[in-house]
């Protein structure tokens, strides 16, 4: 019998789930789950080829159990790729299954307990602060909120390419959202400017921080009201005790030096991308929106910065690239 997302929600993810930003992910409407005695793996199928999203959830961390659970799954289903996936998963892959893990981008951790809005890079926030201050406007947690779509339809109208929202390796809005947070940007005359969904992360049976899955802003604002509702979010989080807010994945920013494990033709490949293909998604604006919060070296002690894997049989696997892409909503 398929499992409902409340029951993937209440007994995989809650449980089991240790700290991936991706697990409240795998509950969109076009995953499939294989279930097994030792844990849960979320896919897509496209294009005659698999596609795992996030690190399998272990029921056990016994490194031989994760084991068996990956070879009964690769058993069952072919031309399999697992794609974001954390370094620990993506050495597992490497050592034990022969795969390459190659980074497609990084993940940026702020430490709820440690981060201050100080210091130069991060002048720009303090500003998009003051300004929303100055224009009265009032950020609020509104779970009750749902008025989303004109903003939305406003946002995308100004994206490089329109019309065209990501999905798969990015979730949407609606699905599933139990136990997200939403806070919202209003004007002064209480319409609404902007809004941000945050997803819960769970490690050890209890919710740990959050990531900002889904983000919306009216061009009308524009000194960053991304800035302004994060910094709000960041307070009460704070005050809650709990420990992070995971940026998500700033794609195609990888490391110079490559691990050994990694393939060099696709590191090519990506950078390729990164420098050619601006006009089919910002990374470099992601990326630089992202770094004020927590710089790409990660030397303060505002958080931490860690790779992420695509994890392949090929070297150069460019027919499931592009299908991810597709599956993505990026071409």
């Amino acid at each position: 019998m398929a499992l409902t997302h409340l029951q993937i929600f209440e007994n995989y993810i809650k449980p089991y789930s240790k700290g991936s930003c991706m697990h409240y992910s795998i509950l969109q409407p076009e995953m499939r789950y294989f279930q097994h005695e030792y844990g849960l793996v979320s896919y897509i199928k496209k294009h005659g080829c698999h596609f795992v999203l996030a690190d399998p959830i272990y029921r056990s961390q016994d490194r031989e159990f994760q084991v068996k659970l990956i070879a009964d799954f690769l058993n069952q289903y072919k031309r399999v790729s697992f794609v974001q996936v954390s370094r620990k998963f993506a050495e597992l892959l490497h050592e034990e299954f022969n795969f390459y893990s190659t980074q497609i981008g990084n993940e940026r951790l702020i430490d709820l307990q440690q981060w201050k809005i100080s210091g130069k890079r991060k002048q720009v926030i303090r500003t998009a602060c003051n300004q929303a201050a100055k224009q009265g406007i009032e950020i609020i947690e509104n779970p009750l909120e749902d008025n989303f779509d004109s903003i939305s339809a406003k946002w995308l109208s100004t994206r490089q390419v329109k019309e065209r929202e990501i999905k798969f390796l990015v979730r949407t809005y609606p699905y599933f959202e139990k136990d997200a947070r939403t806070f919202c940007a209003y004007s002064a005359e209480g319409n609404l400017l902007a809004y941000i969904i945050f997803s819960p992360i769970f490690e050890n049976g209890k919710c740990a921080g959050y990531v900002p899955d889904i983000s919306r802003s009216s061009p009308k604002f524009k000194q960053g009201i991304y800035y302004a509702i994060m910094v709000e979010a960041i307070k009460q989080f704070k005050n809650e005790g709990l420990s992070y807010i995971n940026l998500g994945l700033s794609p195609l920013i990888i490391t110079e030096d490559a691990e050994s494990y990694e393939s060099e033709k696709l590191r090519s490949v990506f950078k390729f991308i990164r420098k050619y293909a601006g006009t089919l998604y910002n990374y470099n604006g992601i990326n630089y929106t992202k770094s004020r919060f927590i710089h790409d070296s990660a030397q303060s002690n505002d958080g931490t910065t860690t790779p992420t894997f695509l994890c392949h049989k090929s070297s150069l696997p460019l027919f499931k690239i592009t299908a991810i892409f597709r599956a993505a909503n990026v071409i």
